[in-house]
């Protein structure tokens, strides 16, 4: 199936979105770092139980360590953790509009970085869906978000395409982009330690599942060496919030093997490119849930981003 990335992006978006959402809560009583670290610490029983079913079923057995896979796996883990820490950070700021919306460029930053640095290798055609996604998501945001919150009330746009919530958009959407690409080259180099790589989809499964067990454990460890020692009262405070910190770690785990899977399958470009469709969950909960109103924009902007993922179809 060559567009089972495509539905495995889709599913994966889903989780982020959701995820995403219960972290903004959850950042109300822990700190940045704290909410961040609980994705990975509540997620990886999960993970290393996907891990289990893939080596069952399809086989593969361990990893070969090698250290330009681990040093990949690492950088990708650190970017990871640091742009999660800033966009958890930019709910905190009062005028973020711009910021939320310009944090959608890291698809075309993991298109340009990956062509120039990373082994990308994009089609003219995708470069056009990759391209037609984009255009939909700012109709979306900008419809949704309106010019005057653009602006920042009161202040004007250039004002705000300059101010804090717009660095820290762009550290953001640098960071992911570094964490995809780092993770996707990890990904490429992946080799078991006897045998050969399992055949098929179940080779795209047994490298994500070793890669997102390997990669949180890294995580788990170095942020919380760290928390212990800065913050030793997150660990306590997780305990009263084991409820939607364990929620969280199921959506964030669900959202990782997605990611990665699909990284395994696919450009990061593309990859990223189709998760975008996560603006349109958030617009269509926004309808079915709350009956909030869409404008004429943002219908104009979901009907271009679906129309732009459905181009990948032909990409793939």
């Amino acid at each position: 199936m060559d567009y089972l990335w495509i539905i495995i992006c889709i599913f994966a978006a889903l989780m982020q979105a959701v995820r995403t959402a219960a972290q903004k809560d959850l950042n109300q009583r822990m700190s940045n770092l704290g909410t961040t670290y609980v994705r990975s610490a509540f997620g990886l029983p999960l993970m290393l139980a996907f891990l289990v079913f893939v080596l069952m079923i399809y086989g593969g057995g361990w990893p070969k360590m090698r250290l330009d896979y681990l040093l990949y796996l690492a950088g990708g883990a650190a970017a990871q953790i640091f742009a999660t820490m800033a966009l958890i950070y930019m709910f905190k700021l009062r005028n973020f509009a711009v910021g939320t919306m310009l944090t959608k460029v890291d698809v075309l930053m993991t298109a340009i970085i990956g062509t120039a640095l990373f082994s990308e290798n994009l089609s003219y055609d995708g470069v056009i869906a990759l391209l037609v996604v984009v255009g939909g998501v700012l109709l979306m945001t900008i419809g949704r978000m309106g010019v005057r919150s653009l602006a920042g009330g009161g202040v004007t746009l250039v004002e705000s395409l300059f101010g804090k919530s717009t660095q820290i958009a762009f550290l953001c959407a640098l960071l992911f982009t570094f964490s995809y690409l780092l993770l996707r080259e990890g990904l490429l180099l992946m080799e078991p330690e006897v045998g050969a790589v399992p055949a098929g989809v179940g080779g795209m499964f047994w490298k994500a599942a070793w890669t997102i067990v390997i990669a949180t454990l890294m995580q788990i460890v170095v942020v919380g060496v760290w928390l212990w020692r800065t913050e030793p009262t997150v660990f306590a405070q997780m305990r009263p919030n084991a409820r939607i910190a364990s929620f969280i770690g199921f959506t964030s785990a669900l959202g990782s093997m997605g990611w990665y899977t699909a990284f395994a399958m696919q450009n990061a470009s593309y990859v990223r490119a189709v998760g975008q469709i996560e603006v349109v969950f958030t617009l269509l909960i926004a309808w079915f849930y709350f009956r909030e109103r869409m404008t004429l924009l943002e219908l104009s902007g979901l009907a271009v981003t679906v129309a732009g993922i459905l181009m990948f179809r032909l990409v793939a």
